[in-house]
């Protein structure tokens, strides 16, 4: 018997949760919640796992209103490990930033959760291309 754990979420989130269900033929929205949480948990894994020097590339989604700018101090604060960025305006007025960071698999990790703590990020994927364990 498995827990049941309750989740907040907001409309347009349900609504694509229960499109993925469809589509994915998925037998229920639980299901759909556990494989995207597996999913989670091996990307976790794969970052926590590597070792020495590593190349990471970095997809941010994240609000485009409102003063300041996250991202760009995140950026700031690890300037000497970033080997290009691009920059690009999503359709919808949100922005998104492509990093590329080469740095010990200690400092690519802390670069990750600190652009994922940021208020504005909405997203962040990352993607180990070279080095590592």
């Amino acid at each position: 018997m498995m827990p049941i754990v309750a989740i907040s979420m907001s409309d347009s989130d349900l609504d694509q949760l229960e499109l993925l269900q469809n589509e994915g033929r998925f037998s229920n929205r639980s299901e759909v919640v556990r494989h995207a949480v597996q999913k989670l948990m091996s990307e976790h894994r794969t970052l926590e796992q590597a070792e020495g020097a590593v190349t990471a590339v970095f997809t941010a989604l994240y609000h485009n209103r409102g003063q300041g700018n996250e991202v760009s101090a995140v950026q700031h604060e690890f300037r000497e490990h970033l080997t290009a960025t691009v920059h690009a305006h999503t359709r919808d007025g949100n922005c998104t930033e492509v990093m590329i960071v080469d740095a010990d698999a200690d400092i690519v990790r802390a670069f990750f959760k600190r652009l994922r703590s940021q208020k504005k990020v909405l997203k962040v994927d990352v993607n180990l291309i070279g080095g590592g364990k």
